[in-house]
């Protein structure tokens, strides 16, 4: 008797995925000739004193973190909670996403030791290697804050997708713009350049792409099998 084939495993970053980080990377090669411009702009009397941005600097500062993991952690415990399957693997998603664009970023940072604008203004030039494992003023690249928001949108996004592809058409942009919105929070408050941002919201969309297709090729993964709750609805 013939044997069966060998299932082909297939890959977890396709090269869509990786020609997409691959133009973020780009983007925030490009924007490194504006930081330091930008970050001016940011730092303006006029800026710094509108209350307008800097109330939103407070709501979103926090939004990137804590507030995605704790969002995360809520859909995950409401759906288990509530047997609703669907629910849960919205936080699930999330929550896998975070990690995983957490630790590429956590490595980049460590690894590129850039100097933070408040620790080093008008010098986004300012790297050391391996300077950001033992110095959290060299941790500037890339924005966590923004990889862990972006990470959250986009895993929302390709499940809601799936799930629900009508909640997926306001969701998703509203969820997006809140990640550009803690991007900017980042700089207003003097902690990034722009440059910092693009590749943090690059790490982050990616990440979401890849542990979505690592799952629509994976229906059974035991993750789902042992963390999901069976749907009671």
């Amino acid at each position: 008797m013939e044997a069966a084939p060998t299932p082909r495993m297939e890959s977890r970053a396709t090269w869509e995925e990786a020609k997409l980080l691959g133009g973020f990377t780009i983007a925030a090669l490009v924007s490194t000739s504006a930081d330091r411009e930008l970050q001016r702009i940011m730092q303006k009397d006029w800026v710094q004193q509108s209350s307008a941005f800097r109330h939103a600097a407070n709501v979103f500062n926090p939004y990137g973190s804590p507030g995605v993991l704790v969002g995360s952690a809520a859909l995950f415990t409401v759906g288990w909670v509530g047997g609703r399957a669907d629910v849960a693997r919205l936080g699930l998603r999330a929550g896998e996403t975070i990690m995983l664009s957490g630790i590429v970023t956590g490595g980049i940072k460590g690894i590129a030791g850039r100097t933070r604008p408040y620790a080093s203004p008008g010098k986004p030039g300012d790297f050391r290697l391996m300077g950001g494992t033992h110095d959290e003023a060299r941790q500037s690249f890339p924005s966590g804050h923004t990889t862990a928001a972006f990470a959250l949108a986009a895993a929302l996004d390709q499940e809601l997708r799936v799930s629900h592809p009508d909640a997926a058409r306001w969701a998703g942009p509203a969820l997006y713009v809140a990640a550009t919105m803690t991007g900017l929070a980042r700089m207003y408050t003097n902690n990034h350049w722009a440059s910092d941002v693009v590749m943090g919201a690059g790490i982050g969309v990616v990440s979401g792409l890849v542990v979505a297709r690592f799952h629509a090729d994976r229906p059974a993964h035991w993750i789902d099998r042992r963390l999901l709750p069976h749907d009671r609805r």
